[in-house]
């Protein structure tokens, strides 16, 4: 699918839906292959990216013209990012999120991760390496910092995360940091009131 083409559509309609059951466009991720929800998804069960492309695989050809959005756990230690990418492009896949993501994860562990080199940094350059690719780019997003990073990244879109349980900053405080960087940033929300953001991506 051409990406200046589904973005122009998406500019053009308000508002803008989709996750895993469908809409303006469809999410899919290790979850479609685990028996798992919410905070358990945070735990190292199988292999994350695998699943996500046999996913990918599955519901591309059944998606007609709905762009397939595919989570990337961008952490993984035992790809090259940019080959993997391109695997999932192969597959039809017409974007990539960043999902699972350590933005869901606070406290020590939250720490560690940053000091191991394996935190939301790697999200943030994940989407990089999708963008020199011509793959959209669907960023979750947890705070205004990280929409900083993934609007200067050239992240398409930034969808609001509210986290599992925490209170972080008011959605109209994330979305307006990301604009702060790119005008053209389309910022959607997930499963939070949509009034200051463009649309809605519904779990």
């Amino acid at each position: 699918m051409n990406r200046g083409k589904i973005l122009e559509a998406w500019h053009r309609k308000r508002p803008l839906t989709g996750g895993a059951a469908g809409g303006d466009f469809i999410v899919v991720s290790n979850l479609d292959k685990l028996a798992v929800k919410g905070a358990a998804a945070l735990l190292p069960l199988g292999d994350a990216n695998a699943l996500s492309l046999q996913s990918a695989k599955e519901r591309v050809p059944k998606a007609g013209t709905t762009p397939v959005i595919a989570g990337v756990c961008a952490t993984d230690p035992l790809r090259l990012m940019d080959k993997f990418l391109q695997e999932l492009q192969r597959a039809g896949v017409a974007g990539v999120q960043n999902a699972p993501s350590v933005g869901l994860i606070d406290g020590g562990f939250r720490t560690s991760l940053e000091e191991a080199k394996l935190g939301y940094a790697k999200e943030v350059e994940l989407m990089r390496l999708a963008t020199k690719l011509d793959l959209l780019t669907v960023a979750l997003v947890f705070t205004p910092g990280d929409a900083r990073a993934m609007a200067e990244a050239g992240a398409d879109a930034v969808v609001i995360h509210p986290g599992l349980g925490r209170k972080g900053a008011p959605p109209e405080e994330i979305a307006a940091a990301a604009r702060e960087v790119r005008k053209d940033v389309l910022v959607l929300s997930y499963g939070v009131s949509a009034r200051a953001m463009d649309g809605i991506q519904i779990d």
